[in-house]
């Protein structure tokens, strides 16, 4: 039964929701002698229906139903279907189920519900015209409950075998055990019979047998079922599988907007920017706005390969003048396939693009690429998946400002993935070498012997990279998750200052190999307010330790004045930084 949001009765309501349905009651009835209400006679019917009093029950929907602040129409009409149905009074139940509005969230649940009380009362016609109705669009519970309901109005007769009929009969009083052995034997008897063995199979899936489960139904799509059927056994394979079928075929849309703050805007997601000479003075945290669309598509292309097309595009706007040219804009598209080739094996390719714009009032171009991405995963287990990732991405810088960005990066991932019920897990260790280009930036002197020097920045580097990440969902409303990462980073050749000395010579000063050790901290909350609202809050900290910064001293002041100037003075920028980042972003989805 559906409980609907009324007036308040906060004791009988916590009540309600820690399943003291007595105590509910009796505080409601309190409550309504106190001060009548439809509220409080909605609550009183809910709690009786509870606790096994479907009569009394319908009794206090009704009169709540009379009330002047009657209950929300909807999630009543579906409770008193409820209590109908308990009773016995099936044609009635149907009516009440058919009350509610097709654009309720409960919706489709009652117009499975009125098929099944129109099969009770004799009408399995009107129980397969419901059936119809609620199958486009069921999500994988609701189509576990269709599946039952169909069940009932398989004609028996036309497959011949009494062993089917009671392993109906079982399946629909809930005695999963013997409703398969019966499937079993009829799909003995009846070796053509797809339907006893994908029966068979739902029968395991609710006992938790989830590879008998999975053997059952693969072998189902191998015999003769109806386009009907066939659908219905894929969607419990959807169910049993990981990775992109997991999903199942399908349309989804979203879009999300939401404020944050960064704390250090100069150190950005793409690469590294450079901030050689930057004054003490300049604001690097701001505030932001950022809003996102995205779309992907799903469809099942072989009964064990689907494919994916997606697109998605964000605009992060920056408040403060100082870093609004770092106001970041990007367009990504993939299309995907994973093909099971065998019982535990998959087997991947995804191929994309990215485009990114930087600034606002001078917006303009900073990087294309375009990649491919394969895997290998073996699910070793129904908990467990390990998997390898190899990915080639080749970048390219948008106009000469941006030309240090341009180059191929190689990614190989090893990942191992536990799934603990209402968590899971995944740890993963990563090689990556990004071979993008080198910046050449010219900065003023102060030492008049200098007539010009130029800071020779590479960002090529190869680094090794480990992590975890996890996801757990307590509450059917409220998920919390944490991504942790560590990257060493080692760049492929020397930062130095070029200088050419009044004197016409040009000389390399402080060559000096850097290396970076990063790590990143993620933790994000996400709240469920509606079917197709969803609130989410995130907090990012980057911790970058370097050898290269300005800020630091060295062990030899003298070492400045050598002939290779090796000295932090003259280091290209302040690599040891740390990075706030905070986001709400609030995301509807269909």
């Amino acid at each position: 039964m559906a409980l609907a949001a009324g007036e308040p009765l906060e004791d009988a309501r916590q009540s309600f929701a820690a399943g003291r349905y007595a105590e509910a009651e009796q505080q409601a009835l309190q409550a309504a002698e106190a001060s009548p209400s439809g509220a409080a006679l909605y609550l009183i019917g809910l709690s009786r229906f509870r606790t096994g009093r479907p009569e009394e029950a319908l009794e206090a929907l009704d009169a709540a139903g009379r009330a002047p602040d009657a209950p929300e129409p909807d999630a009543w009409n579906f409770n008193r279907g409820a209590c109908l149905y308990a009773l016995g009074r099936f044609e009635e139940a149907e009516q009440a189920f058919a009350s509610v509005h097709p654009e309720a969230p409960l919706a489709r649940v009652a117009w499975i519900n009125a098929g099944f009380a129109a099969f009770d009362a004799g009408a399995p016609e009107r129980a397969a015209r419901w059936a119809e109705r609620a199958t486009p669009g069921a999500s994988a519970q609701e189509a576990v409950q269709l599946e039952e309901l169909r069940a009932l109005l398989v004609p028996v007769g036309a497959l011949g075998d009494e062993e089917y009929r009671q392993g109906l009969a079982a399946f629909d009083a809930g005695r999963f055990d013997e409703a398969r052995a019966h499937f079993l034997r009829a799909a003995a008897l009846m070796p053509d019979a797809g339907r006893a063995r994908l029966m068979a199979g739902a029968s395991a899936y609710r006992l938790g047998a989830l590879t008998e489960a999975r053997e059952d139904l693969a072998s189902s799509l191998a015999l003769t079922l109806s386009p009907l059927d066939r659908s219905t056994a894929h969607q419990y394979l959807d169910l049993l599988s990981h990775g992109l079928r997991s999903s199942g075929p399908g349309l989804w849309v979203s879009a999300s907007l939401g404020p944050g703050f960064d704390s250090n805007v100069l150190q950005v997601g793409v690469a590294a920017r450079d901030v050689s000479g930057a004054s003490a003075d300049v604001v690097t945290a701001s505030a932001f706005a950022e809003a996102s669309v995205g779309i992907t598509a799903r469809f099942r292309v072989a009964d064990s390969v689907l494919a994916a097309l997606s697109y998605g595009g964000s605009q992060r706007a920056y408040s403060e003048s100082s870093v609004r040219d770092y106001s970041l804009q990007l367009h990504r598209a993939t299309a995907a396939v994973e093909w099971e080739a065998a019982r535990d094996v998959r087997v991947g390719l995804l191929a994309g693009g990215d485009l990114f714009f930087t600034g606002l009032a001078d917006f303009r171009g900073l990087q294309a690429s375009v990649g491919a991405n394969a895997w290998l995963a073996w699910d070793e287990s129904d908990r467990t998946s390990t998997r390898l990732d190899l990915g080639l991405v080749g970048k390219d810088g948008l106009g000469e400002e941006f030309a240090y960005l341009s180059g191929p990066r190689l990614d190989a991932t090893l990942s191992q993935e536990w799934r603990l019920g209402v968590a899971n897990l995944t740890a993963w260790y990563r090689y990556r070498q990004d071979r993008i280009g080198t910046l050449e930036q010219s900065v003023t002197s102060a030492d008049e012997t200098v007539a010009s020097q130029t800071y020779v920045i590479p960002f090529a580097f190869a680094s090794h990279g480990a992590g975890a990440s996890g996801r757990w969902q307590p509450l059917p409303w409220l998920t919390a998750s944490l991504e942790a990462e560590v990257e060493w980073r080692r760049y492929l050749e020397d930062s130095s200052l070029r200088v050419r000395t009044t004197a016409g010579d040009t000389e390399t000063w402080n060559a000096r190999r850097r290396h970076d050790t990063r790590f990143v901290l993620a933790p994000t909350l996400g709240f469920r307010l509606s079917r197709h609202l969803r609130l989410t809050a995130r907090y990012e900290l980057l911790v970058n330790r370097s050898n290269v910064d300005m800020r630091l001293t060295d062990d030899d002041p003298a070492a400045c004045e050598g002939a290779e100037h090796l000295c932090h003075a003259y280091d290209s920028t302040n690599g040891n930084y740390e990075k706030h980042g905070v986001m709400l972003q609030l995301e509807a989805a269909w």
